[in-house]
């Protein structure tokens, strides 16, 4: 069986939009505050959560992931359909990250369209913001060592995790060198 390649791209805001945010402060604004010592990059990414007055709401979290071997299979991706998900480095390391447009079942589906799963790579400073929907896979740390994100997502009732496992013939192979 041949694997299809998932070439890796990039990382920029642009290439990203259809996805969600990507939050750093290269090119953005900035206010100075705290009595000047302190620039604040104000709202570089929404959080968002499909019920707030049903006591959904935010919180911030501090993942610490183990290091992807390459060559990766990609088996499978994740959707959390209540709220967005933020991810941003701790300790300026880049990292992969693989996602595909949210689906509509009544037009391709619940699952992710394979013809459109892309990856990216982070430059270390850039965090990213998964809107809602967005199918994604997991952390995807590169290096020699484990590498730590906070995160910023949604708690509350109802499932906010789908998770799609594509058949075998639907794998797709990572493999960065950096």
């Amino acid at each position: 069986m041949s694997l299809r390649k998932l070439n890796v791209e990039p990382l920029t805001k642009e290439a990203f939009a259809a996805f969600g945010d990507v939050i750093e402060t290269d090119d953005r604004p900035y206010r100075m505050i705290n009595n000047g010592s302190t620039r604040r990059y104000h709202a570089l990414a929404q959080v968002e959560t499909a019920y707030p007055a049903d006591g959904d709401r935010a919180v911030i979290s501090i993942f610490r992931a183990q290091v992807t071997k390459m060559p990766f299979v990609i088996r499978m991706l994740e959707r959390h359909p209540l709220g967005s998900q933020a991810f941003v480095p701790l300790l300026g390391r880049p990292s992969l990250v693989v996602v595909a447009p949210p689906t509509d079942p009544s037009i391709n589906g619940d699952k992710p369209q394979l013809d459109l799963i892309r990856a990216f790579i982070t430059n270390g400073r850039q965090g990213i913001n998964y809107s809602r929907g967005t199918w994604h896979h997991p952390v995807l740390a590169i290096g020699n060592e484990e590498d730590e994100f906070l995160v910023v997502d949604r708690e509350g009732t109802g499932n906010n995790c789908d998770e799609h496992f594509f058949e075998e013939h639907e794998h797709m192979i990572l493999d960065y060198q950096g």
